[in-house]
């Protein structure tokens, strides 16, 4: 479990981390690499493994035992919007990572960090002798690249994200020498390395300076007129086409051409959502290794089944076509097991809050909806009239009773936000929503809105065992006279919708169950995807966007405080605002839920070696990401 998800990697520990490196380094008289890679080498298509790693590599230790090289990791993939598979697996290289059990923050693409005394300035040694997959040296160079000319350019970047932003400013990068870099903001960042370690962290080392320059037209005079010749409208649009959306890895055009140039252990062969299995090989630039100096990954190449659902998973699953999976599978691992006795398990232990969260669009387009929906009231009558028991006991036994709060193993556990309104009760239900001015019903027992219409709207959700749980919470409001609609809608449009804010109200799932610091997407509307509060959101992140509406006193208050939380490095005042921030939250009530999820399990081949037992599970953590994949391995049958 996390018990230090906030503090930050002290100079010490960095400067205990390059000694280790560098000692076990000294004792490894010959680099290894996998088999695979031999006749490259002896055909002069590759250099000699020691020319191909830093000077200082990355030591990964196994989990359970040294490895063997070959084989293929087999696993399903959603044939519809589902990269966050790849950034889980082999798409997790930030400058600093995650440790495997959460436990804090350890150098990764760096070689060491360190902070100055106040938290504003994070300095970064890097791997010098570190290459791209194409060969080419990786240095201070690319992530000044990715500063100046991404992050910086408005034609790229509309809005530089609110984790590189601090005390009202963005952060300011620069570089001492070829393997130094700095980032300063205007005010102490104490999240700043904790920040950096979630999945949107490998920003700064993602853009090769020497594959992508000659798309701007800083360094083209060309990029214009080449764009166009290639029918494109723009060198903007061309640029994308290339690499992708800019600002963020959560995106699926980032997975869609195999030619960019990547840090990764395996590189994509094919392109994300056609090729099916989409395949990813081995980099034979990988910069890290075993402790007896053999160069990772051990296994040769990531095989991703197109899948259309999760059924279809759990079906691969149990026919043999998954090696170690816990996307898309978890409730079906019993049953898996049983039929696969060559298969095992491991426990994932569960950060999410809430098993399903409902929210409506307090920002609604509809006057009359957005007025309804911003009465408190009608949010505590919807969260009353459900029998959360009986839909605890129909889709998930082991389940409790739980509002959208974070989990009691959280020590930002708030006894009042999780349970305040969670009895059933359809009489009580009623009369919050008479005070919300819903006493008149049509002559179906509608429930009518002051203007005489219907209280009628549409609540979306992705995914058919989501679903099933929306159905049965909906079907309580409809008893009670709300003539509600549940919608299991395509990723792509249920996104879409929300991104134009086109929709009355949301079911998903609980982030910010262990990690309420990092996501608070359910607590205030500080993202994207805080759906209860989409334009307050615009607000925060710009105020000058066209989608942006001022949010009331209360919500900027809390949005303040955050301010204030990120600005602080002291552990402390972090927890002491988080609390304050949840104080409103719990007052506001902004989200509901239905219940705290149990831990979960994934499979496991018993052949394949080096997963751990018990796995953190999160988006913020990138599971499984920082066990380190390259250094699992199949076992020699």
């Amino acid at each position: 479990m996390p018990g230090k998800f906030f503090q930050t990697c002290t100079v010490l520990f960095a400067a205990m981390f390059v000694f280790a490196i560098s000692a076990t380094s000294s004792y490894a008289v010959e680099f290894g690499q996998a088999p695979l890679l031999d006749d490259q080498v002896k055909n002069g298509q590759l250099p000699p493994i020691e020319d191909r790693l830093p000077r200082t590599p990355m030591i990964v230790s196994p989990v359970d035992s040294l490895g063997n090289y070959g084989g293929t990791w087999h696993m399903a993939q959603l044939a519809e919007r589902d990269y966050a598979l790849l950034i889980r697996t082999i798409g997790y290289e930030p400058l600093l990572r995650w440790t495997p059990q959460w436990t804090g923050t350890v150098p990764n693409v760096a070689l060491s960090f360190q902070t100055n005394t106040n938290a504003t300035d994070f300095i970064f040694r890097l791997r010098p002798g570190m290459r791209w997959s194409d060969g080419k040296p990786f240095t201070a160079e690319d992530i000044l690249f990715w500063y100046e000319d991404i992050l910086k350019n408005p034609e790229l970047t509309r809005n530089v994200p609110d984790w590189l932003t601090c005390g009202g400013e963005a952060v300011r990068v620069t570089k001492s020498d070829d393997y130094t870099v700095t980032f300063h903001f205007a005010a102490p960042y104490g999240l700043f390395s904790t920040f950096l370690a979630q999945p949107d962290g490998v920003e700064p080392v993602s853009y090769p300076a020497h594959y992508l320059k000659k798309y701007l037209p800083k360094y083209n005079p060309n990029a214009q007129s080449d764009a166009q010749k290639q029918g494109y409208a723009s060198w903007q649009e061309r640029f994308i086409d290339i690499f992708g959306q800019p600002g963020t890895i959560d995106d699926p055009s980032r997975w869609r051409n195999p030619d960019v140039p990547t840090l990764n252990a395996w590189t994509l062969s094919g392109v994300y959502g056609k090729q099916d299995p989409l395949i990813a090989k081995r980099n034979p630039y990988y910069w890290k290794i075993d402790p007896t100096g053999r160069q990772l990954p051990y296994i040769d190449t990531v095989s991703f089944k197109l899948v259309d659902s999760k059924p279809d998973a759990i079906k691969l699953a149990m026919d043999g076509g998954i090696d170690m999976q816990e996307r898309h599978i978890s409730s079906g691992t019993d049953e898996i097991i049983a039929r696969r006795k060559d298969m095992s398990s491991f426990t994932l232990i569960e950060s999410d809050m809430n098993k399903l969260t409902l929210s409506l669009n307090l920002n609604h387009r509809d006057k009359t909806l957005r007025s309804l929906f911003q009465d408190k009231n009608f949010r505590v009558g919807l969260s009353h009239a459900f029998d959360r028991d009986a839909i605890i006991d129909q889709f998930m036994p082991t389940a409790l009773p739980h509002q959208a709060a974070p989990r009691p193993e959280s020590p930002l556990f708030h006894s009042v936000l999780a349970r305040q309104f969670i009895t059933y009760d359809p009489d009580l239900a009623l009369d919050f929503f008479a005070k919300a001015g819903l006493v008149n019903r049509d002559s179906q027992g509608f429930l009518l809105m002051p203007n005489g219409k219907r209280v009628s709207f549409n609540i979306d959700t992705v995914g058919s065992s989501r679903f099933e749980m929306l159905e049965a919470v909906t079907g309580y409001w409809r008893k009670l006279g709300i003539n509600v609609t549940p919608r299991d809608m395509a990723r792509d449009a249920f996104y879409e919708q929300r991104k134009a804010n086109h929709f009355d109200a949301t079911a998903w799932g609980g982030d910010g169950g262990l990690d309420a610091m990092l996501i608070p997407i359910n607590y205030l509307p500080i993202s994207k995807d805080s759906w209860f509060a989409p334009a307050w959101a615009a607000w925060y992140l710009d105020k000058t966007s066209e989608t942006a509406k001022i949010p009331p006193r209360t919500v900027q208050k809390q949005l303040s405080l955050y301010d204030q939380l990120k600005s602080t490095a002291d552990t402390t005042e972090q927890n002491d605002l988080m609390r304050a921030i949840l104080d409103i939250s719990a007052d506001q009530f902004y989200v509901m839920g239905v219940a705290l999820p149990p831990n979960r399990k994934g499979i496991v081949a018993n052949n394949f070696k080096n997963v751990p037992k018990v796995i953190p599970a999160a988006w913020s953590f990138a599971t499984p990401a920082p066990t380190n994949p390259a250094q699992y391995y199949i076992e020699d049958k």
